[in-house]
This record gives structure tokens, sequence and C-alpha cells, in this order.
């Protein structure tokens, strides 16, 4: 009985233990060339989730792009407003995205995940020019608060 209790009080801390790391993860390394992130279209237009880190003054930028329904590239912090203390992100689980720390899902087909709530991933703004997704590097740094 006590092995069971000190086993839960651990696995209930964990998610309070984790928002005292002093760095969120860190995923493939994006470099700002002219004040602009620019990521091959081929490389992230696939249906899939692809995460990135943006380094900025000693914090991990964490973001990820993904093709919605339509077809169109969706970018968002890999953080949503109630979770982001957590500094756990989110995880491609099928065809959703999973917050790490509540465990919502959001389903990769819907174009828009703000209306679901406050854990909802944070829209990233992004932009197509030629065969590349463009993320500026101040849209990057305003989210720095999320990590």
């Amino acid at each position: 009985m006590t092995t069971t209790l000190s086993l839960i009080s651990v696995l209930c801390l964990l998610p309070v233990l984790a928002g005292c790391s002093p760095q969120a993860s860190e995923h493939q390394i994006v470099l700002p060339v002219n004040d602009l992130v620019s990521i091959p279209l081929n490389s992230v237009n696939d249906g899939g989730v692809h995460f990135f880190t943006y380094k900025w003054k000693g914090k991990n930028v964490n973001f990820f792009v993904r093709t919605d329904g339509t077809g169109q590239l969706q970018a968002h912090f890999d953080a949503c407003y109630s979770c982001f203390k957590y500094k756990l992100g989110y995880v491609q689980e099928g065809n959703q995205v999973v917050c790490i720390a509540c465990r919502i899902g959001y389903h990769l087909d819907d174009v828009l995940w703000d209306y679901v709530g406050a854990c909802a991933p944070i829209s990233l703004n992004s932009r197509i020019s030629d065969d590349r997704l463009i993320i500026r590097r101040s849209w990057l740094e305003k989210g720095k608060k999320f990590f």
C-alpha cells in the first residue's frame, strides 16, 4: 500500500517537476538568414508534423509545422496557453497532435485549432514564398515567453 501511494505521488508530481526544467526540449535547429527562418516546402508538406527549435537568448523556442485537411501548411508554437509552464509541448499520435501534459488531442485535418480552448497549440505567423515556408525571426521571438 505504501509503495503504491509513493508511486502515485511521484506520477502526480511529474508535470510539476517538468515545469521546473530549465529548458524546453530541442528539435531540429533552424537559423535565420536576414531575419527570416526559411524551411523548404518539400521537407514539411507531407501530411506529417515537423518540429523545429529556434535558439534565442539561451532559450529553445520550439514550433511545429503541419499540413491541414485543405493541404495548407500551418505553423504553431510547440506550446499552449494552459500547459506551456510544463515545457512538454506536443507529440504526434496517429492523425492527431496531443498535448503531452494534459493529453488533449487535435486532429491534423482541422484548419483551425484555436476554437478548442486554452490548450490548443498557439498559432505562429508564417507565409509561403516560392518553394519555402517563411517565418520572421520577430514572430518566433514573441513566443519566447512560452519556453
